[in-house]
């Protein structure tokens, strides 16, 4: 290779070292500092470290905690009783999918006669029935239903929180003797099927307790469809049945 060749090969990689110094190395702090939900930094918008803001994730400190409206069991065969806890989540677009959660059961002496953990999710801005069934008890009576939520669930921001089940058209028979319910599930949406749809009916009397609980699980419910529900209990209600609140639940989506 000549004097001039080599000459002209320095000044063409003098020229492309200081091109990647002008620009290469600033351009590599630009993308480098962007901030991240998952960079292990508060930065950006963030409210604390990859929570709040733009993330996903909610802060703990941004969730104000779901309280338990009440909780109660039903007797539906001789030492076995469904429990229900009606839980409110006040938090606009803030869910989990997971959380664990425990009905304690105690007799007329306070005496911890059962208990059922579980886990389910909390849907955004709603009342959660959570429902346990045949929890046994042998010759023991509860009188009390304890029921609380345990862990640390992670709150996730749940932007499509539009529903489009609703139930309709219910009517009661048999109340004297094994009541049943029939009910409607409608699923208006023109293009999403849904999948494992768990709904619980609650029947209240006239002084507005519940009464008696019951549950089904729709496996499939296709887009603009509608299918029957019948909800069942055993025997007759403790007081006659005025009316009855039927909550379709769906694990939160985003």
């Amino acid at each position: 290779m000549s004097w001039a060749s080599r000459r002209r090969n320095k000044y063409l990689a003098g020229g492309i070292a200081i091109l990647v110094i002008l620009i290469g190395i600033p351009l590599f702090f630009v993308f480098r500092s962007q901030p991240t939900c998952f960079d292990g930094e508060q930065n950006g918008d963030e409210a604390g470290v990859d929570c709040g803001g733009v993330c996903a994730l909610y802060c703990p400190f941004q969730i104000t905690p779901p309280s338990v409206l009440w909780s109660r069991s039903f007797e539906v065969a001789p030492g076995a009783y469904n429990a229900v806890a009606y839980v409110d989540n006040p938090n606009f677009q803030a869910g989990t999918l997971e959380v664990s959660y425990s009905f304690k059961l105690f007799d007329e002496r306070n005496i911890l006669v059962a208990e059922r953990v579980g886990k389910t999710f909390v849907a955004p801005s709603k009342t959660n029935p959570i429902f346990e069934g045949g929890i046994q008890t042998g010759e023991r009576v509860p009188v009390r239903t304890f029921f609380e939520l345990t862990g640390a669930p992670v709150w996730l921001r749940f932007s499509k929180q539009t529903s489009l089940l609703s139930t309709s058209q219910y009517s009661v028979r048999d109340e004297e003797f094994a009541p049943k319910l029939d009910v409607r599930l409608t699923n208006a949406s023109p293009a999403e099927d849904v999948r494992d749809v768990e709904v619980v009916a609650t029947a209240f009397g006239e002084d507005g307790n519940a009464i008696g609980v019951s549950r089904t699980i729709v496996d499939l419910l296709e887009r603009d469809s509608t299918v029957p529900l019948v909800f069942t209990w055993p025997a007759p209600f403790e007081a006659p049945a005025t009316r009855f609140e039927i909550i379709p639940r769906l694990s939160p989506r985003e």
